[in-house]
C-alpha cells in the first residue's frame, strides 16, 4: 500500500511543484508536478462586463496553461459557469457577507486549500492574504475625478470608503490589473494609492470572430445605436436630446439602446418618461439586453456618452464591426480609438449631434478606411493575448514569493 509523505518543498521554476513518494518498505523517489493551483475570486461579477469576463478569460487562459489547476469563486446568484477541467465554488453575495469574504475569508479558503496564487477579478480582494494575491481594479467611479464632481456629498462620501478599502487591499497585493492606462492613472492621481505595489496594464479581449465587418450602406434611415447597461454614469439621458437635435436638423433617425428595466428600475423609469415628453417615442427604442454582434450590423453610428471608463467593450466591438464610434472624449475612449474616432464633450448633446452629422456626411470611401483601420486595431484586443499576460504576471509573482522577494 502507498503512502505520501510531503517534505520541505523546492522550486526550480514558477508552476513546478517537487514531491517525494515513498512506498512502505522505504524506497523513495522524487517527482515533479508541472502545474500550479489558481483560485480566482470572481465572486463580484454579476453584470455589466465583468458578468462575461470569466466566460471569455477563463477558457482562454486554460488554453494557454493546460496544466493549471484552476477554481473559480462565483456569486450563488449567477448564471450557471461551467468550464471543463474548471472547478467552482459557490459563495452568498450579500452585501456584508461579500465584504468579510473578499477582504478576510477568501485568502484564508485559498491557503487552506493549498493555492499558489489569489488571483481577485472583481475589484475586490483580502486586505491579508497568506498567498500572493493579485488584485484587478476596474471601476472607474470611485476614482475618476471627473465623475466624482458630478455627484452629490453622500455619492462622494461613499466613493472615498471604496477607496480607502480599496487602497488598503492594494497595500497588500502582490501586483495590481487595471485594463487600461487610463484606469492605472485614475488610481495613481490619489496621493494614498500605495507606491510600492506594481500597477500592470491588460487589456481586457473582445471575441472578434463574433463580429462580422458590416458597415451600413446608408440606404433609408439613419440607424444609430448606444451599447451598454443603463446606469448614471453611462449618461443615456444625452440620447434624447441628441436624437431631438438631430431631428430639427432634418436628419432621419433612429436610435436603439441596450437599455433594460432590470438595469437600474428608477433610471430607466426616468429616461423613459424624458423620451415621452420630448415625443420622441417612434425614434428611440429600448431594446434590453440583446446580442452585440448582431446589434451592431449595419449600424450607421454607435453613441456612446458615458462620463467614465475604465476600459469600453463598446468601442472595441463596434470597432471590429465597421461601426463609426461617437463616444464622449474621455481617456479610456481616446486610448482604445485614437484619431480614429469622432469626439464631444462629455454632456454636450450639440456636440455629439455635430459629430453624428461629421459622421454621415463622410465620403464613404475615406470613411471604409478609416473603419478598416479601427477594425485591425481592434484585432489586437483578443482573449487569448489577455489571458498570456495574466498567466505570466501571476508566474511572476509566484517565483518572487518562492525565492523571498
Amino acid at each position: 500500500m502507498w503512502r505520501r509523505r510531503r517534505p520541505e518543498v523546492t522550486y526550480a521554476d514558477p508552476g513546478e511543484r517537487s514531491f517525494e513518494k515513498c512506498g512502505s518498505w522505504g524506497r523513495c523517489w522524487t517527482w515533479v508536478r508541472l502545474t500550479l493551483l489558481l483560485h480566482i475570486n470572481g465572486v463580484g461579477l454579476v453584470m455589466g462586463g465583468g458578468a462575461t469576463h470569466l466566460d471569455r478569460f477563463v477558457p482562454s487562459l486554460m488554453d494557454v496553461r493546460p496544466d493549471w489547476d484552476v477554481l473559480v469563486y462565483l456569486s450563488s446568484d449567477v448564471p450557471e459557469f461551467s468550464i471543463p477541467g474548471v472547478r467552482t465554488e459557490l459563495v452568498n453575495r450579500s452585501s456584508w457577507r461579500r465584504l468579510i469574504w473578499d477582504s478576510l475569508s477568501v485568502g484564508r479558503r485559498a491557503r487552506a486549500a493549498g493555492a499558489d496564487v489569489l488571483l481577485n477579478v472583481a475589484n475586490y480582494g483580502p486586505v491579508r492574504s497568506p498567498i500572493p494575491s493579485v488584485l484587478y481594479q476596474r471601476n472607474a467611479l470611485y476614482f475618476d475625478r471627473a465623475w466624482l464632481y458630478r455627484i452629490g456629498e453622500a455619492g462622494r462620501a461613499q466613493a472615498l470608503l471604496r477607496r480607502e478599502l480599496a487602497f488598503a487591499q492594494m497595500r497588500h497585493a502582490a501586483a495590481v490589473v487595471v485594463p487600461s492606462g487610463a484606469m492605472g492613472d485614475y488610481l495613481r492621481s490619489w496621493r494614498r494609492c500605495p507606491r510600492g505595489v506594481p500597477i500592470e496594464v491588460i487589456p481586457h479581449g473582445v471575441d472578434l470572430e463574433r463580429f462580422r465587418f458590416s458597415p451600413a450602406d446608408r440606404s433609408g434611415r439613419i440607424r444609430l445605436v448606444s451599447l451598454s447597461h443603463a446606469a448614471p454614469h453611462k449618461d443615456q439621458g444625452l440620447l434624447i436630446p441628441l436624437v431631438a437635435d438631430l431631428v430639427d436638423r432634418g436628419a432621419d433617425v433612429e436610435l436603439e439602446a441596450t437599455i433594460a428595466d432590470e438595469d437600474d428600475p428608477a433610471f430607466v423609469a426616468g429616461l423613459r418618461e424624458l423620451v415621452r415628453l420630448a415625443g420622441l417615442e417612434d425614434r428611440i427604442r429600448f431594446v434590453g439586453r440583446v446580442a452585440a454582434p448582431r446589434f451592431l450590423e449595419g449600424a450607421d453610428a454607435i453613441i456612446l456618452p458615458s462620463i467614465t471608463e475604465s476600459f469600453g467593450f463598446p468601442v472595441i466591438e463596434a470597432m471590429a464591426s465597421g461601426v463609426p464610434v461617437v463616444a464622449s472624449e474621455i481617456r479610456s475612449s481616446v486610448e482604445l480609438l485614437g484619431e480614429l474616432g469622432w469626439y464631444f464633450p462629455p454632456g454636450d448633446a450639440t456636440g455629439a449631434a455635430d459629430r453624428v452629422m461629421a459622421v454621415l456626411e463622410s465620403p464613404l470611401a475615406g470613411l471604409y478606411q478609416r473603419l478598416s483601420a479601427a477594425r485591425e486595431i481592434a484585432s489586437q484586443y483578443t482573449w487569448e493575448r489577455n489571458a498570456r499576460s495574466v498567466a505570466e504576471l501571476v508566474e511572476t509573482v509566484t517565483g518572487q514569493h518562492r525565492t523571498g522577494r
